[in-house]
């Protein structure tokens, strides 16, 4: 076992390492640098070099996917911050590596490693990270599998929990990077105002966004936790320290009558 882990781990730095010289160079002290046994590393240095190859077609996937899924923040983090994005994959990639088995994960991999360094160095702005979360959450929602069927659905009431249209999101940010342009050469820095997004993909599979105010936020996060409508809208009141008024009643009308046209919202949980 110890060898075969020993394989492994060439193989990966060998895809995913900063020193990509050595597979061209001295390809022997690269292997047994790494603990691989002298007739494993004899066996590789006598056939056709394909580690090189291998770098490329693996390093090509990764990154491919994960620049696809966020194009403006990579655009805009590369051309203000010493391509701060492509050094932070080139890190997360040496350092840490993918471990999921699957490919359309890995970008949730890196945002999740790279987002704390980036805040903590202060490398790039604030808002650029919330660009990348945004726009990462844009696709991974997307292209999410279709949800199975819901459960038997009821008319709406204040003792069920309500049932909604898989997959949503809600992300919090301090800009208000969804009101960006689109253009991956716009170069406009987003508005600071605090924002709560519901993400959702409507009837054609394209995602949404759905500005929230601060309680619907609130009372839509319990909801979707599976909270019945009535404690929904006690607790977040009670957490925003608002009275449960009638306007506060009537705007949770309108937002689930919103919700409802929207194809988010399907009924109440009928058991």
């Amino acid at each position: 076992m110890k060898r075969v882990a020993a394989l492994h781990e060439a193989i990966a730095a060998a895809c995913f390492g900063r020193d990509a010289d050595a597979l061209d160079g001295d390809l022997r002290g690269f292997l047994t640098s790494r603990g691989v046994t002298d007739a494993d590393a004899d066996a590789i240095v006598a056939a056709p070099r394909r580690l090189g190859l291998y770098r490329r077609l693996v390093r090509h996937n990764v990154v491919g996917v994960t620049c696809t899924m966020m194009p403006r923040a990579r655009a805009r983090m590369n051309a203000a911050h010493d391509e701060a994005f492509d050094r932070a994959m080139d890190a997360f990639l040496d350092e840490l590596g993918p471990r999921t088995h699957h490919l359309r994960d890995v970008p949730r991999e890196f945002l999740s490693w790279a987002a704390p360094r980036w805040r903590d160095e202060g490398a790039v702005p604030a808002w650029m990270v919330e660009l990348a979360e945004l726009e990462l959450t844009d696709f991974t929602v997307g292209v999410a599998p279709r949800p199975p069927e819901p459960p038997p659905l009821a008319d709406v009431s204040h003792d069920r929990p309500l049932v909604f249209q898989r997959p949503v999101e809600v992300l919090r940010f301090a800009w208000a990077v969804h009101a960006l342009p689109q253009g991956v050469d716009d170069r406009t820095p987003p508005e600071p105002r605090p924002s709560v997004l519901l993400v959702y993909r409507d009837a054609e599979h394209r995602t949404r966004f759905l500005d929230l105010s601060p309680l619907a936020a609130e009372i839509l996060g319990r909801l979707l936790a599976g909270d019945p409508l009535g404690a929904a809208m006690v607790e977040a009141c009670r957490a925003s320290g608002e009275p449960l008024t009638q306007d506060v009643l009537t705007g949770a009308a309108h937002l689930l009558a919103d919700l409802g046209e929207r194809g988010v919202l399907l009924g109440a949980r009928a058991s």
